[in-house]
């Protein structure tokens, strides 16, 4: 994985991208403060619609295609595979190629496979279909995080991010609710279907979003630069080359850095949260659904009426973490999550419930519970590394999310195909909301009044 380019030696930017840097800070049109934010954000809904629907497919395709649990952990995993491969590639080419031409063609490349999903015949098709398509889904976000800090205005950046952040992250819900209707009545081949519906909006993109000032600045692509800054809304010839100077580029940050001695630490114990906290999550998120159909046989229409009433909740948890993070701070938010849904999760184990209450509603509050705790996981990744190492170790940390988002369904799979108890289950992803826990705990420390330039 390759970081951005970072600051020159002496640790400041090169004047050609502070200049742009200036001017995309006094730059007030709607196309930079609004259109790009929400543009991408609706994209990247279908990014989460995809990356969840097979959740909301299996219960249906479970009674068409007589699955086992390991062939279902199986192919829920295949497309968690390709997120890892794509989270750890697409950053890199976007880096060297830019950010629009990267992000379009893998926004094109997720479309396409999920009109593919939408009509395959058999299983192994279908497999191969959705770890290909995995590839786009997981390089696609940390692309388009990219290109939205590099556009955002340094004096509202964290409100610039949240209404990208809560787009993208509503497809989870949107995809959770609308199945409700569109599997019982359209079939469960829609819900990959939809998945296409960005092919609609790139010639938006095309037509309203120029590649990053930013990326452009760092190349010395001056004339690119002003022109990337004029469809942005701002006055051409900002950027003068005579009056700029580019610095050198600076050295490429290895991953290995972040387990030298000063970051090791660190580093091992925001990737062990990432890991723990992304298998709880994942595991309940993708699983419950057919867990409702197969184990407790609900029917189908029950099986994704409860989960999407957890995802409608979902929903008021980003807005509302946002309301208190920066009074109360990160860690006792994140420790609050993880032992909430630890104590379901080992509660669902012991008591092993069989009817909707009240299995639904503590399976709603461990799935909630646990999310808080992924969603303040960003924060406070940020805020624990350098900024000249922040990209590397959010990327590593993204690509520990999605292994772990990978071994699960297999995990889970292969208790149920064994003929193991729903209880090890619950008691397998409880421990691991556990362990999550005890990192918060005791391995921590608080970051809301750090400032990121003193880390």
């Amino acid at each position: 994985m390759v970081a951005p380019a970072a600051a020159s030696s002496g640790g400041s930017a090169s004047l050609l991208e502070s200049a742009v840097g200036a001017e995309l800070d006094a730059l007030t049109t709607r196309r930079l403060r609004i259109v790009a934010p929400v543009l991408m954000g609706v994209i990247m809904l279908f990014d989460s619609w995809d990356g969840i629907a097979i959740a909301f497919v299996l219960p249906g395709l479970l009674s068409e295609w007589k699955i086992s649990p390991l062939l279902t952990g199986t192919l829920i995993s295949a497309g968690y595979a390709g997120q890892f491969i794509g989270a750890m590639s697409l950053g890199v080419l976007a880096e060297r190629f830019g950010r629009m031409p990267v992000f379009n063609a893998a926004v094109v490349w997720m479309c396409l496979l999920a009109l593919g999903c939408a009509f395959v015949t058999n299983l192994e098709t279908l497999m191969v279909l959705r770890f290909l398509q995995g590839i786009a889904i997981g390089g696609a976000l940390p692309v388009a995080v990219t290109y939205i800090n590099e556009l955002a205005p340094s004096s509202i950046r964290g409100r610039y991010f949240a209404t990208f952040q809560f787009l993208a992250m509503a497809g989870y819900g949107v995809a959770s609710v609308s199945s409700w209707y569109i599997v019982p009545n359209l079939g469960w081949r829609w819900m990959f279907g939809f998945g296409a519906v960005p092919l609609l909006l790139l010639p938006l993109v095309f037509l309203r979003l120029p590649e990053s000032p930013r990326w452009l600045a760092r190349r010395g692509l001056v004339d690119q630069t002003n022109a990337a800054l004029r469809k942005l809304g701002g006055p051409g010839g900002v950027v003068a080359p005579a009056n700029l100077e580019q610095a050198p580029p600076a050295a490429r940050i290895p991953v290995m850095t972040l387990f030298n001695a000063e970051f090791r630490h660190r580093s091992l114990v925001v990737m062990g949260l990432w890991f723990f906290i992304s298998f709880t999550s994942f595991g309940l998120s993708t699983w419950v659904p057919s867990i409702y159909r197969s184990v407790y046989h609900f029917p189908v229409e029950d099986s994704l009426t409860y989960p999407a009433i957890g995802s409608l909740l979902f929903q008021f948890v980003t807005p509302t973490i946002g309301l208190f993070i920066d009074r109360i701070g990160r860690r006792p938010l994140a420790i609050a999550g993880s032992g909430l849904s630890m104590l379901a999760l080992f509660s669902l184990a012991l008591f092993q419930p069989v009817t909707p209450i009240p299995l639904v509603p503590m399976v709603i509050t461990s799935l909630l519970m646990i999310s808080a705790a992924n969603v303040i996981a960003w924060p406070y990744s940020a805020e624990t590394f350098p900024t000249h190492i922040r990209a590397v170790a959010l990327g590593t940390c993204g690509s520990v999310a999605r292994a772990a988002s990978t071994l699960t369904p297999i995990a889970i799979g292969a208790i149920l195909g064994s003929g193991g108890s729903v209880a090890l289950v619950f008691l397998m992803l409880g421990t691991s909301a556990g362990i999550a826990l005890a990192l918060w705990v005791f391995a921590t420390r608080e970051t809301k009044d750090v400032k990121l330039d003193a880390i």
